[in-house]
């Protein structure tokens, strides 16, 4: 995967579940205390080779891929790309003002990688 090298984590293990709201919901009360769905949850890997676990809800991307104007597969694809970029180390959640400019700058460098899927072509 393109964007796992340029996260310098190629050849990593990265195990991705599509979940519903019912389960995203669960799994964020669960292991992070909060009791709401969300786009995606990231586990960090075990050890090397393993970057870890992405919990990806594919209700919220149903949601949101009218309002954001792309298909399906393309929110699908943006949730996983912001999740391997929290799994990468970067944060903009806790991390400050300059941690969270810093993953928005690296998120838009990596958003060509979308560009396959931005067409929302077949997506049902």
């Amino acid at each position: 995967m393109q964007a796992l090298a340029r996260l310098g984590r190629g050849g990593e293990r990265l195990e991705i579940a599509l979940v519903d709201d019912e389960e995203s919901r669960r799994v964020n009360r669960d292991f992070l205390g909060r009791d709401r769905p969300t786009t995606v949850i990231s586990f960090a890997g075990d050890g090397p080779g393993d970057m870890g676990q992405l919990i990806v809800n594919v209700d919220e991307a149903e949601r949101q891929r009218g309002p954001a104007g792309y298909g399906l597969s393309r929110m699908l694809g943006y949730y996983v790309l912001h999740g391997m970029l929290h799994l990468a180390g970067y944060d903009h959640e806790r991390g400050g003002a300059a941690a969270a400019a810093a993953m928005a700058a690296k998120e838009e460098s990596l958003q060509e990688l979308l560009r396959p899927l931005a067409s929302g072509e077949g997506d049902e």
